[in-house]
């Protein structure tokens, strides 16, 4: 079994990714393949709006974004993380989201997915939202959602 994680925080260290490597952690434990990904690292271009995926199946843009394509199709399964930036997804998880959004939804059938969402404010459930609807169709198979909040110290 092969499992793809995707950061869509701009920190490689951050909070974000630390519970994406506590899951990696657990999941090789387990005995599974792991491919993780920072998108920050990552070259991809914005959506166009061209609708050259929808008549071809593929973007026309040749970059990171359809390795990761390529990757899913892969994986049996998918984790998404992403910080909270104003109740939404961070801008990076966002173009991802625009330039996958009709090749990736398609390659996520049937597929395990759980997604992520850290923030320390208000928001955070937000950000879910956006992420389920990303993943969810009715033939995935969507394995758990968590909210990851830490408190500021007093």
């Amino acid at each position: 079994m092969q499992v793809l994680i995707i950061n869509g925080s701009p920190r490689k260290n951050g909070v974000t990714a630390a519970v994406l490597h506590r899951i990696e952690e657990n999941l090789r434990g387990a005995g599974i393949e792991v491919l993780f990904y920072n998108l920050g690292e990552m070259k991809m271009s914005h959506c166009t709006g061209c609708n050259y995926c929808y008549r071809t199946g593929y973007c026309c843009m040749e970059d990171d974004a359809e390795l990761l394509s390529k990757r899913i199709e892969e994986a049996d399964g998918i984790v998404l993380g992403s910080p909270t930036y104003a109740s939404n997804v961070s801008g990076l998880m966002k173009d991802f989201i625009d330039r996958g959004h009709f090749v990736i939804e398609q390659l996520l059938h049937k597929k395990y997915c759980i997604t992520v969402a850290s923030g320390e404010n208000y928001g955070s459930q937000d950000t879910l939202k956006v992420l389920k609807n990303f993943e969810s169709s009715e033939e995935s198979c969507v394995i758990f959602r968590r909210k990851i909040e830490r408190t500021a110290p007093n």
